[in-house]
C-alpha cells in the first residue's frame, strides 16, 4: 500500500477496506441500486473503482456539471457515450446492439448521439445494452459519481429511466455514489411517493473515516513502503490534526516524502485549507448568502442551533426567523460540510473545522 495522489484503481492500493469491497462487489452483481455514501476525501471514488476494476462498468463522473448553474440531457449523454466508447474494443458485438438505437452513431471506436435530445430513446438505449450484457453472459455496472450533480439538469427527469431499469433490465445495476449525502437523497426522493424510485430497495455502502488506530497504521505502512522513517511524534501530530481522512492524510504522506520533516504537516495543512476554503466559498457564491459564512464560523467547536441563532442574531445585530435558521443549517448538512451530532451542529471536516473561525470568502458574492 502507497500514498496515492488520485482514486485507486486496484483493490490492491486501498488500507482496510476488504469488508466495504466485497459488500459493494456483491451488491453491484444482485442488487439494483446501490448508494455509496460518505463525506468529501474519505475514498467513495477509490471504493467504487476498485471494487469494480474487473467488472463490465460505465463510469460517469457527474462532478464534471458542478459548476454548472444547469446542465442538460445532452451533457449527460455525451458523458455516457465517452465511457461507453471504452467497452467497444473489447466486445465489437456491443456494435450491432448499439446500432438499433435511435439518435445514436458510431464512428470507428467512438460512440456519439447524433440527433436532437428528443430524437433519443434513453429506455431503448439501456434496452440494448441490457440484451448484449444477457448475449455475453455479463452483468453491466452503470456508475455514477457524485450523482446529486444531476439535480441540475433541466427540461428532463432521469429518474423514470432508473426506475425503468430496475424494474426491467437484470443485466444492469447502478451504483450511485455522493459526498453531499442530503443533496443524493433529495435528488433521488426516495421518501416521496410520487417519486419513481419510492418504495424501491437500495443497497447502502457509507464510508467512514478512519478510526485513529487505523490513521496511525495507514500511514505508519505508507512510509514503511516509501523506505522513509518518520518519528511517531510526527505521524501523531498528523493523525490529530488530520483525523481519519484518508485524502488528507495520503497529502501529508506524499507531501513528506518529497521533503521530509516537521514542516511537511504545515506545508500540507496550508494545501488543504485552500482547498477547503475554496470548496465552500464556492458554495457560499453558488447560494447567494454570506450567512453561511457566519455559521461556519459559529461552528469550531460544534454548537446547538439556538446557539447558532444567537450567534448569527448578534453578528447581524437583528432577529432571524427560526426557519432561516433551519433552512441554512438544512442546506450544509445536505451538502456535507457539517453534520448533527446529537444535540450539536460540528464541521465534517477536520481541516475546515480548524479554518472556520476565518472563512471569510469576501470575493465570492
Amino acid at each position: 500500500m502507497a500514498f496515492l495522489d488520485r482514486p485507486a484503481e486496484d483493490p490492491s492500493e486501498l488500507y482496510d477496506r476488504e469488508a466495504e469491497i466485497k459488500q459493494l462487489r456483491f451488491s453491484a452483481l444482485n442488487r439494483a441500486v446501490t448508494l455509496v455514501v460518505g463525506f468529501r476525501r474519505v475514498g467513495k471514488t477509490s471504493l467504487v473503482k476498485a471494487a469494480t476494476k474487473d467488472i463490465v462498468r460505465v463510469y460517469i463522473d457527474a462532478r464534471r456539471f458542478e459548476g454548472m448553474a444547469y446542465m442538460t440531457v445532452r451533457d449527460f449523454l455525451n458523458e455516457f457515450a465517452k465511457s461507453l466508447s471504452q467497452l467497444l474494443p473489447f466486445s465489437r458485438r456491443l456494435i450491432d446492439f448499439l446500432s438499433r438505437v435511435r439518435g445514436l452513431s458510431i464512428m470507428g471506436l467512438t460512440i456519439e448521439f447524433s440527433g436532437s435530445a428528443r430524437d433519443i430513446s434513453i429506455p431503448s438505449l439501456f434496452d440494448a445494452l441490457n440484451d448484449w450484457a444477457l448475449s455475453e453472459g455479463k452483468h453491466l455496472v452503470v456508475i455514477i459519481d457524485e450523482v446529486q450533480e444531476l439535480s441540475r439538469m433541466r427540461g428532463f427527469n432521469l429518474l423514470p429511466v432508473f426506475a425503468y431499469v430496475y424494474d426491467n433490465l437484470r443485466n444492469i445495476s447502478f451504483i450511485f455514489a455522493g459526498s453531499k449525502v442530503g443533496m443524493l437523497y433529495n435528488y433521488l426522493r426516495l421518501n416521496n411517493p410520487d417519486s419513481p424510485l419510492y418504495g424501491r430497495y437500495m443497497e447502502v455502502i457509507e464510508l467512514r473515516p478512519f478510526t485513529r488506530e487505523q490513521s496511525l497504521d495507514f500511514l505508519r505502512r505508507g512510509f514503511d513502503k516509501a523506505g522513509i522513517a518518520v518519528s511517531e511524534n510526527i505521524i501523531d501530530r498528523a493523525v490529530d490534526e488530520l483525523d481519519g481522512v484518508v485524502g488528507w492524510l495520503s497529502l501529508f504522506g506524499l507531501t513528506y516524502i518529497s521533503n521530509p520533516g516537521p514542516e511537511a504537516l504545515n506545508r500540507t495543512i496550508s494545501i488543504a485549507s485552500g482547498i477547503v476554503e475554496e470548496e465552500f466559498c464556492n458554495f457560499v457564491r453558488a447560494m447567494g448568502s454570506r450567512r453561511y459564512v457566519l455559521v461556519i464560523n459559529a461552528l469550531k467547536q460544534g454548537a446547538t442551533w439556538s446557539e447558532v441563532k444567537r450567534y448569527l442574531e448578534l453578528r447581524e445585530g437583528r432577529p432571524i426567523s427560526d426557519s432561516e435558521v433551519t433552512k441554512l443549517l438544512r442546506r450544509l448538512v445536505d451538502n456535507g460540510f457539517i453534520m448533527k451530532v446529537d444535540n450539536q451542529y460540528v464541521i465534517a471536516d477536520p481541516i475546515l473545522r480548524r479554518i472556520s473561525d476565518r472563512v471569510r470568502c469576501r470575493d465570492k458574492l
